[in-house]
């Protein structure tokens, strides 16, 4: 299963260009679609280097949380 897949805004159907305009990021010039169990989210990318940040905090959080459980 893919992480990333890049589309050029031309080729992305009417109505998710309808959704970028309507949430205000049909000038961004990345933008990320999450897609979950029951909704598609739009969001800008994070600057990398608060995800990499992030990802090191949510790693001692499970470390923890592990250890705790015993897992």
């Amino acid at each position: 299963m893919p992480k990333a897949l890049i589309i050029e805004r031309e080729n992305l159907p009417a109505v998710v260009q309808g959704w970028l305009k309507a949430a205000g990021l049909e000038e961004a010039e990345q933008v990320e679609l999450v897609f979950t169990e029951r909704e598609v989210l739009l969001r800008r990318p994070t600057d990398p280097k608060l995800r990499e940040w992030t990802n090191s905090v949510t790693d001692e959080y499970d470390k923890a949380f592990r250890r705790i459980l015993g897992l």
